[in-house]
């Protein structure tokens, strides 16, 4: 069997649909075993967003996906996709073609021997969980199978798979080896006296706090998490990648919390004396970099890899696990106890918080415009219940965590760890062709900018997808920082500096996409955006938000301060009310 066939028919036995990629001279063989396997290959205007958008949908289901590209630059433009696959926990197999193998270094001193030859499984090796130069014929099947059980096994990762142009077209003599399901390796037991020890801290505590992280998200322990914390009466934050992994309409959800998190989520975590922390690292933008608040309370860790639970705190305990598991024997371990505990008070403390501090009073306390503000609470207030929400990063990204309410069914899907610019509008495309929900897309013009050529995926295949573009003609994150640090001195942040946005409406256009435009003087521009979320999205609308001021996101937490002192400065008497 020819080898390229081989990898195509691997590919489907492992429940792979789609393959995300740009075809090349040396992965041609591939994608013509590809095609004619059946799979559905999705050509992308450039390797790095079928990167993204393999990351984002293995993101979003948990299962493998792939993502492939020739040899030299089609393999380096899948750098920034592969480490947010490494950073975020996606597991996706990245196929490259490579030169023939006699054209290929190897050792020799000299900079290049093949034509685009560049050795990638080198390259990636420190943000890859595996990677190889598949150069022998008779490893092709023992390789791609163990490739496949790393990506998916304990924390997943993306792996890279490089083979070159001769193994490709080359025959290969399956052995049938199998792939062996990896879900044991994530059933732990966990020790007695483990449990033991946090069942008594609960009780002894009067103001616990459970902080979700993307590891909640990876190990599908939504619905087990709801169930604990109920069961405790616990309160629960999210970090930005476990956003949607606690109903944040539910009565114990307390905010998003960090750097740029919601004021009273940053307070709760502040005020506790208990933070039992699922799947999250605990890194300085959820934290800020002075601990003080950190040093007296109880803080019990719990992550998959041992190496990520954070040791600038010395009063925390850690337990290996996986987060689902852990939750399902720590739950099944507190049915057999009695529990005496009451944390009404902390309840409603926290609950008022809420009341006193909504994300709409931080710009009006900052003394600023409130319109992008006002548009992302009317974008939050009209999505449906089963709306799967891609936003890309910069001040769109922390907005969008702040004030959106993502609910049970709903996801909130985006870029963490490696946080690149132009991640939302690809991410969106693979989750619209792969699933039969409306995706919603939220980015800013600068993000937007980035990977705009695949608007023309969205246009040719009509996609279910909802548009909405910030334009504040700016890199607002960034001149929010000038503002911050550099005495307002705008460097290539705005028109003014060297840093321009275009009409994204008639962009949007060209490649058959129906687009408007609002800003703060439409009238009634609720409705449209009422209107447009509500219509039954069979075709893909791009809305452009045009913003006639800088753009400033608040609360933000400054280098030097404790995570509950954010910018804007709260005034005495709220502080009194915070106390009382």
């Amino acid at each position: 069997m020819k080898t390229s066939d081989f990898v195509a028919k691997f590919l489907k036995s492992c429940g792979v649909h789609y393959v995300y990629g740009c075809i090349g001279g040396a992965a041609a063989h591939l994608v013509d075993s590809i095609f004619r396997e059946g799979l559905r290959f999705i050509h992308c205007y450039d390797e790095q967003a079928a990167a993204f958008s393999a990351s984002a949908s293995a993101k979003y289901s948990g299962a493998l996906k792939v993502a492939l590209a020739t040899s030299g630059p089609g393999a380096t433009n899948l750098i920034t996709g592969i480490a947010d696959a490494y950073f975020d926990s996606s597991p996706v197999l990245f196929l490259t073609g490579q030169v023939n193998t006699y054209d290929f270094k190897y050792q020799r001193p000299i900079r290049q021997c093949g034509f685009q030859e560049t050795d990638i499984a080198s390259i990636v090796r420190p943000i890859t969980k595996y990677s190889i130069l598949l150069d022998r014929i008779d490893q092709v099947e023992e390789e791609m199978t163990k490739a496949v059980r790393i990506a998916l096994s304990g924390r997943p990762g993306p792996v890279l798979v490089d083979i070159p142009m001769d193994v490709q077209r080359g025959d290969v003599l399956p052995k049938g080896i199998r792939l062996v399901s990896t879900d044991d390796e994530k059933r732990i037991r966990i020790r007695s006296e483990d449990l033991e020890e946090l069942h008594e801290i609960i009780e002894s505590s009067k103001r616990p706090l459970i902080l979700v992280g993307g590891g909640c998200r990876v190990s599908k322990a939504k619905e087990s998490l709801v169930s604990l914390a109920e069961k405790l009466s616990i309160p629960v934050v999210v970090s930005l990648l476990g956003k949607d992994s606690f109903p944040n309409d539910h009565r114990l959800f307390v905010g998003f919390i960090g750097a740029y998190g919601n004021r009273y989520g940053n307070i709760a975590m502040s005020k506790s004396d208990l933070l039992l922390v699922l799947g999250s690292r605990l890194d300085s933008r959820q934290t800020g970099n002075v601990l003080t608040p950190f040093c007296e309370k109880r803080i019990f860790q719990v992550d998959l890899e041992p190496d990520e639970t954070d040791r600038r705190f010395p009063n925390r305990k850690y337990v290996v696990s996986d987060v689902r598991n852990f939750i399902e024997q720590f739950a099944g371990f507190v049915d057999t106890k009695r529990s005496d505990a009451t944390r009404a008070d902390w309840v409603v403390y926290l609950k008022s918080l809420k009341q006193l501090f909504p994300p709409s009073s931080e710009p009006q306390r900052a003394k600023i415009r409130t319109f992008h503000y006002d548009v992302m609470a009317e974008i939050s207030r009209n999505l449906s219940s089963e709306d799967i929400v891609c936003v890309d990063i910069g001040q769109n990204q922390m907005l969008a965590a702040q004030v959106l309410e993502i609910k049970s069914r709903q996801r909130f899907i985006t870029s963490g760890g490696m946080a690149p610019m132009g991640y939302a509008l690809p991410a969106g495309i693979s989750i619209a062709i792969e699933n039969s929900r409306r995706v919603v897309i939220i980015a800013g013009d600068g993000g937007m900018q980035l990977n705009i050529h695949e608007l023309n995926t969205v246009g040719k295949l009509c996609l279910p997808i909802v548009i909405f573009v910030f334009n504040n003609k700016s890199l607002g994150m960034l001149k929010q920082f000038q503002d911050l640090y550099f005495g307002s001195r705008y460097c290539d942040t705005d028109e003014n500096s060297g840093y321009y946005s275009p009409n994204f409406v008639k962009i949007a256009r060209a490649y058959g996409i129906k687009a408007l435009r609002i800003d703060r003087m439409t009238p009634n521009w609720k409705k449209t955006i009422s209107k447009l979320l509500h219509e039954d999205t069979k075709s893909p609308i791009l809305l452009q938000i045009d913003f006639d001021y800088s753009t400033h996101i608040y609360p933000k937490l400054e280098y030097d301060q404790p995570l509950d002192k954010l910018d804007p400065k709260l005034t005495k008497e709220e502080e009194e009310k915070i106390r009382d």
